[in-house]
């Protein structure tokens, strides 16, 4: 065999092997898993309208205290990066203002999510992720307190999408180290009164549009 046969062969083998290593890397193990994480929640303002009698109306851009999110997942792993879960996410937001007037109370909500997720080949120690959710979120709660006297609102039943990126880094075997940003939208939709007797509305744009940083420990079975 020629020299440069000899070379082209040795090539071949040498970028088979480097993407034999890379797909290998680009896998993972394939099985049953559980995540739990927290972190902060930041809300962007929504314009609303809040009428109440008595007391005057309240109405313009409500802007919201850094929140927090919470959540838990089962999923599987099939051990070629993709990875499919149902998981469970709450986030709190507390009222600062409405119009420009302090005003105290909280933006809440409960999901469901479907997620699938992608893992990338390992970078360093960190594995990179990214993931897609659609979820229904069975219950979003508005508590308002001003004029000394606190209302709530809620609405159930909206279909929720977020879109996920982050990376882990496995501890031992079985533990993983998870650092996520998610960025979750629920629309715009009509809240009802919750207060028995009370002449009491709110109306607007009313978008819950969350974006969390979240760190949690993920357990492979």
């Amino acid at each position: 065999m020629s020299a440069k046969a000899n070379l082209g062969t040795a090539l071949l083998l040498a970028t088979a092997t480097s993407l034999a290593a890379f797909d290998a890397a680009a896998h993972d193990t394939s099985g049953f898993y559980s995540t739990i994480y927290v972190g902060p929640s930041f809300l962007p303002s929504t314009n609303l309208t809040e009428t109440r009698s008595p007391g005057a109306t309240a109405s313009g851009d409500a802007r919201f205290d850094t929140g927090v999110g919470v959540g838990g997942a089962f999923g599987y792993r099939y051990g070629n990066g993709l990875a499919a879960e149902i998981a469970f996410d709450y986030r709190t937001h507390g009222l600062k203002s409405i119009g420009g007037t302090t005003a105290d109370g909280d933006f809440a909500s409960k999901t469901v999510f479907l997620n699938g997720y992608y893992r990338f080949a390992k970078w360093n120690v960190v594995r990179p992720f990214v993931g897609a959710g659609l979820g229904w979120a069975p219950e979003i709660d508005f508590d308002i307190n001003r004029d000394g006297r606190s209302l709530s609102y809620s609405r159930s039943g909206a279909l929720a999408l977020q879109g996920i990126v982050g990376g882990e880094v496995e501890l031992t075997e079985r533990w993983s180290l998870v650092g996520d940003l998610r960025i979750k939208q629920i629309g715009s939709g009509s809240f009802k009164s919750e207060n028995a007797g009370a002449a009491s509305a709110i109306s607007g744009d009313l978008d819950y549009r969350p974006i969390s940083a979240n760190l949690g420990l993920s357990y492979r079975f």
